[in-house]
Formats: C-alpha cells, sequence, structure tokens
C-alpha cells in the first residue's frame, strides 16, 4: 500500500479514517490530512484526533476545531453499535450503494463524453477541415493567375490570411477535442503534442520525463492520463501565475505514477474546498473512475504538486 493509498480516504467508507502512521513527522501529517481533498484525520497515540480537514468535519456535521482533541471512538461506530442499530446499518448500505453507482453513471458519461469529442473532432477536421484547405488552393491559383486589379488581389491576398487563421484555429480546436496523436502515436506523442502546445501558447516552460515504452496502455488508460494532465496544465495557465512546469510519468509496480508541478503562487485548503473548483473535481472523478488515488498539495513553497497513482495492469498493451 503506498503513500498516497493512505492519505485517501473514500466516501463510500464514511467511517473510516487516514490515521497518518506511515507519515511519521507530525507536523507533515496535519500538512497531509489538511490538504487532502477527501474526508481524513490524524490521530495520536492517545487515539485523540490532532488534525482533521473540512471534508471530515462535514461529514460528521460538525466544525474542525470540534474534532481537534476529541477521542477518535466519538466518530467510529463500532461494529457492535451497528448491530444494535439495523436501521443505520441499512442507511450506510444504501449510502454506499448510491455512490457506488454514482461512480459508475459519471464513469459512463465521461465515455460518452470523450466519444463525442472524438466524432465533432473527426468531422471537423475531415469536413470542414478539407473544405478550407480548397478554398485555400483556389485563393492561391487565382493570386497566381494575377487576374484583377490592385484591390482584388490585395482582398484576395486578405482572404489567404484568414483562411489560414482559420485553419490553424480549426485544428486546434479539434485538437483539443481530441488529440490525433492519441490515435496515430499513442500516450507518449500526445503528451509531448501537449507539452509543446501549452508552453506556446501560455509562455510557460514544461519540461516532461516520461519513456515512451513505459506507456504503451489501452484507449480508456491513455485517454484517463492525457485528460489528467491536461486539466492539470489548464489549470496551471489559469490560477498559478507559474513561470515553469515539471511533469513526471513513469511506471512502477502495475502502476503509473504521475507528478504535475510548478512554481506557482501554490495553491491553499480554501481553493482545494471551493465548489466551482470543476478542474479539481474532473480530475478527481477520472482518477477514482480508474481506482487510483490523487494528492493535490500547496505545502512546497513555491508552487503546487499533484501526485496520481492509476493501476493500470489490465489496461497495458
Amino acid at each position: 500500500m503506498t503513500i498516497l493509498s493512505l492519505l485517501r480516504v473514500s466516501t463510500r467508507f464514511a467511517a473510516a479514517f487516514a490515521l497518518g502512521a506511515a507519515l511519521g513527522h507530525h507536523a507533515c501529517r496535519r500538512r497531509a490530512v489538511a490538504n487532502t481533498t477527501n474526508a481524513s484525520t490524524d490521530a495520536g497515540d492517545a487515539q485523540r484526533i490532532e488534525a482533521a480537514n473540512a471534508a471530515a468535519a462535514a461529514l460528521f456535521g460538525v466544525p474542525v476545531e470540534q474534532m481537534q482533541g476529541s477521542v477518535l471512538s466519538r466518530f467510529i461506530i463500532r461494529p457492535d453499535a451497528s448491530a444494535a442499530q439495523p436501521g443505520l446499518s441499512r442507511q450506510r448500505a444504501r449510502l454506499a450503494r448510491s455512490n457506488d453507482e454514482l461512480r459508475q453513471l459519471s464513469a459512463a458519461l465521461q465515455a460518452i463524453r470523450e466519444q463525442e469529442r472524438t466524432h465533432i473532432a473527426r468531422e471537423l477536421h475531415d469536413d470542414l477541415g478539407q473544405i478550407l484547405a480548397s478554398l485555400r488552393m483556389d485563393l492561391a491559383l487565382l493570386a497566381q493567375a494575377g487576374a484583377g486589379n490592385d484591390q482584388q488581389v490585395r482582398l484576395m491576398d486578405a482572404m489567404q490570411t484568414n483562411l489560414a487563421t482559420a485553419i490553424a484555429s480549426l485544428r486546434r480546436i479539434a485538437t483539443n477535442l481530441r488529440p490525433s496523436a492519441l490515435d496515430n502515436g499513442g500516450l507518449y506523442i500526445a503528451l509531448h503534442g501537449l507539452r509543446d502546445a501549452f508552453a506556446r501558447r501560455y509562455g510557460i516552460a514544461c519540461s516532461l520525463y516520461a519513456d515512451e515504452a513505459e506507456l504503451q496502455l489501452d484507449d480508456i488508460a491513455s485517454t484517463t492520463v492525457f485528460r489528467i494532465v491536461q486539466e492539470a496544465l489548464n489549470n496551471i495557465a489559469r490560477h498559478a501565475d507559474a513561470h515553469a512546469v515539471t511533469l513526471n510519468v513513469y511506471r512502477l509496480n502495475g502502476e503509473l505514477l504521475i507528478t504535475v508541478r510548478d512554481d506557482g503562487r501554490g495553491i491553499t485548503p480554501a481553493d482545494m474546498e471551493k465548489s466551482g473548483s470543476l478542474g479539481l473535481i474532473g480530475m478527481r472523478e477520472r482518477v477514482w473512475g480508474m481506482q487510483g488515488d490523487i494528492v493535490v498539495s500547496g505545502d512546497e513553497s513555491p508552487g503546487t504538486r499533484i501526485d496520481v497513482i492509476l493501476p493500470i495492469r489490465d489496461h497495458l498493451l
């Protein structure tokens, strides 16, 4: 079990807590508890809660301050207590089942959305892209023929420029919807293209460390990894005010480890608790859809670090 696995507490098992024993130092443990977006606590040797985050407090309907210092058993239902309260046990079972169904629905919606993205991207590239390219060629032939007066020539030149801009925009939009490199070159090539486009568009230096041999994955895993990295870079561009980004993607013992680090202003616990943090929500849903783990931390000043672990034994080519 990895450290990230110890940190993650699924809401499907609301009574389970990450006790942080593998984290060692108390200060490090408190920061880990505070920065994870899942319901987490840290209990000391006396089984009193030394640190709790907002998600854990919300789970039990009490302030964070009220949990800290309390006996851990106050918030854990013993097996005999559940047996004595069959209604509570049934309620917990229904909640777990509903949570599983929501996860399955989210995964299905993600798959449908990817299919639609792929379809639209191909339509744009194959149909509209070819039409624009044909118009550009026709204009080039007219210009070579030298027909018309100076005003008409200037008009054709302007049309050539506009068509070139339209074609470039079309390619960018189609790539954002579904990068052709994922289908034609695989995840390794697609990640390099994503890095290059990010650095070119936002002027932020971006380094990618990955081994192509380790990224031979099926379409489900490749798309998931690509979208996680893409969303992380989008968040950096929007919010981080960073100058440099480092991406590490490598395989270890049947798991894929992804690390995204930037040197920006650093994410805060308040940022992670915002209801409108759709980028973080999207990343978590994709990670959890593959039964993985994700930790977002702003401790390593300056900047933010995102660590993701995905089990990929069943997704290798």
